[in-house]
């Protein structure tokens, strides 16, 4: 008797957890909840096919900030905003 109750509190806090990692799983997905306070995306006007807007980037030598627009004359430009560490 002492079992089945011991399985059935588990049983609830394993249907519980699950239920809360799906909910928070899809308010971040939503952009409910953000992880940074300083995020401000929001939806955009680009399409696919559209040019890149001509920014200024800061290069990661420190000679001097960038046009894409010099970058992108010669040869294709990839832009990655991440980390790799």
């Amino acid at each position: 008797m002492m079992k089945k109750k011991w399985l059935k509190i588990a049983a609830t806090g394993i249907a519980v957890a699950g239920l809360g990692a799906f909910c928070y799983y899809e308010a971040m997905k939503r952009a409910w909840i953000r992880y940074n306070e300083y995020d401000i995306r929001s939806e955009g006007s680009l399409t696919v096919g559209d040019l890149a807007p001509d920014l200024e980037l800061a290069t990661a030598d420190g000679s001097g900030p960038k046009k894409i627009s010099d970058l992108y004359r010669e040869k294709p430009l990839v832009l990655v905003f991440g980390s790799y560490t």
